[in-house]
């Protein structure tokens, strides 16, 4: 007996093409279901990486992007904040607050030729806004300085989307309309004009107004005053207990919110999400890996007048059941190595390749009036694709004991009786 037999027997029947041994229409057929199988469990071990990997990148973007723009956490004050320096002295002392920025936040309409579309007017002290939000990304800071200057007709910068469909440009004019918020007032009209326009991708787009925080006040009912304060944390997480903390602190007259009330829903539904998927895909492959013991179990009746000659010259049990289960890592091995490095290269392709989709087509697949935000972001992760390659190995393994343990077992008499 030559020893280590197992493996060098194993490895052959992994990678032969089964010619000459047998029925010829027998052995093409367990050819196709091993390569079906493999192909199966790589498409499966693709899809899930990629699949996996949008879900990362969504959850990504609402993390760094989406909540870089909206609040954390704002403290409002029934009828406006008169003096918020005070109030922004006292909540800088938290361990919790990294920064603190003023706003004035009102609803309103624009109009122009005759379109009139929903806007929030979101008016900002620039310098200290740049501290709590990543608006500086989207925005070059000497811009956002240019909001502060007064004149009879002030400057804003208007989100890509709702200028695309008032038809604005840098340098034209729009009127806002504020509605009265209190009765016997009138609506407040004014003239603006577009500074610049910010293209952010999410669904701020739509309908933000960015104006100077004094320009923001003189629109509103109370202009001594502004809105709320806007605080940036040091950990996202520590948000929901900060809110109850304030609530607390600073009396009835208050209103403390966070970013988990504004966009928990949407976050949590992205982590459901990929729970949900990621499940449902997994137990794709488990189903391609258990085509393994179909695999095998034809390969064992295919060869067991070669299994019962290996009997009679020595071979142990233990030597045959490694001989499949060989054959069955090496089935494992291939579909989740080659899986894996097709899914992680359309991952890290697939922003690209949706752009030119869509470029292509002339449309594009996510609408910022619809979805959170406009394009499709992809973050590959290492431990998602060992995770994945090693569960789709680990389930080939596993299906290959039944074969392994049924080959063992055949009787070498038994069989070559009618060999």
């Amino acid at each position: 007996m030559i020893r280590h037999y197992a493996p060098l027997i194993g490895l052959r029947y992994g990678g032969s093409r089964r010619k000459g041994a047998g029925s010829l229409s027998g052995s093409i057929l367990v050819s196709f279901i091993s390569r079906l199988s493999m192909a199966a469990m790589i498409l499966g071990v693709a899809v899930l990486i990629v699949v996996l990997s949008l879900m990362n990148g969504f959850e990504a973007e609402l993390r760094q992007r989406i909540l870089g723009l909206v609040p954390q956490v704002s403290v409002y004050q029934r009828g406006g904040i008169e003096d918020w320096q005070e109030l922004a002295g006292q909540l800088k002392d938290k361990p919790e607050v990294s920064a603190i920025a003023p706003f004035v936040e009102m609803q309103g309409l624009a109009n122009r030729k005759g379109k009139t579309m929903p806007v929030v007017v979101y008016g900002i002290e620039p310098e200290r806004e740049l501290k709590v939000s990543v608006i500086g990304d989207f925005v070059k800071p000497e811009l956002l300085a240019e909001l502060s200057q007064v004149s009879t007709s002030p400057q804003v910068i208007v989100g890509s989307a709702l200028a695309k469909k008032l038809s604005l440009d840098k340098g034209q004019s729009f009127r806002l309309v504020i509605p009265a918020e209190r009765r016997g007032r009138g609506a407040k009209i004014k003239v603006l004009k577009v500074l610049d326009t910010v293209h952010t991708g999410t669904e701020l787009d739509q309908h933000l107004i960015l104006a100077g925080l004094q320009q923001a006040a003189q629109l509103s009912s109370v202009p001594d005053r502004v809105t709320g304060l806007r605080l940036s944390l040091s950990d996202l997480d520590l948000a929901p207990q900060l809110r109850l903390f304030l609530s607390q602190e600073l009396g009835y007259s208050y209103y403390v919110s966070d970013w988990t009330h504004t966009k928990g829903n949407l976050y949590h539904g992205v982590k459901m999400s990929k729970r949900l998927v990621g499940l449902i895909l997994m137990l794709i492959i488990a189903i391609a890996a258990f085509n393994v013991v179909s695999t095998l179990v034809m390969v064992v009746i295919e060869k067991q007048g070669s299994i019962a000659i290996l009997r009679t010259m020595g071979a142990s049990t233990a030597g045959i059941m490694t001989i499949f289960v060989i054959q069955g890592a090496l089935i494992g091995l291939v579909g989740a190595g080659l899986g894996a490095a097709l899914g992680s290269g359309l991952a890290v392709l697939l922003p690209e390749m949706v752009a030119g989709l869509e470029a292509v087509l002339g449309f594009q697949f996510l609408q910022s009036d619809v979805y959170p935000i406009s394009y499709v972001p992809s973050d590959l992760r290492l431990e998602d694709v060992l995770v994945i390659s090693l569960s789709a190995f680990s389930m080939s393994l596993l299906a290959s004991l039944y074969p392994a343990w049924r080959a063992a077992n055949i009787g070498p008499a038994k069989v070559l009786r009618y060999e």
